[in-house]
């Protein structure tokens, strides 16, 4: 399998997903049933929040297996994209109109684009780390001579 192989995208063993799915059943298992008052953000918005981090990895590993993703890059920006934009027509349109299961909230939409912007940014991290110290300029233009290169026979 290819993506068995080092590359420069984990998937499964990328830390994005591996915290994210972490975070996720940790809401589930222990924060959510223990809460005594009901809260949006926990009930509803951090899971759908999750969406992306921790099912985005595991559909790219799957689309390189069968040859659909050429190489093993992070995520780039339409796949996160796309994913993004059919998961919200499933949440909340198939979902609740086909399967009548769930409810329709915008909020969880926004849920899901945050999510998965937020995971796009952390996968692109060595890119925008190497695009600022590339374009980091000197503090001043001033030539700052150290001292004379020594010379041959000296």
């Amino acid at each position: 399998m290819p993506a068995e192989k080092s590359s420069s995208f984990g998937y499964w063993r990328d830390p994005v997903f591996l915290i994210s799915l972490a975070a996720y059943v940790i809401n589930r298992a222990l924060i959510k049933p223990n809460l005594h008052h009901y809260s949006p953000f926990f009930h509803g918005h951090f899971d759908d929040a999750m969406t992306v981090p921790v099912a985005l990895p595991i559909y790219l590993l799957a689309y390189r297996w069968i040859g659909f993703r050429p190489d093993d890059q992070p995520p780039r920006w339409w796949e996160v994209a796309l994913h993004v934009a059919v998961w919200n027509v499933f949440f909340e349109w198939f979902g609740p109109k086909v399967l009548h299961q769930g409810v329709a909230d915008p909020q969880d939409d926004w849920s899901i684009a945050i999510g998965g912007l937020i995971a796009w940014v952390l996968w692109q991290r060595n890119w925008l780390i190497g695009l600022r110290s590339s374009n980091s300029k000197p503090l001043s233009n001033d030539v700052v001579i150290i001292g004379e290169l020594p010379q041959r026979g000296d």
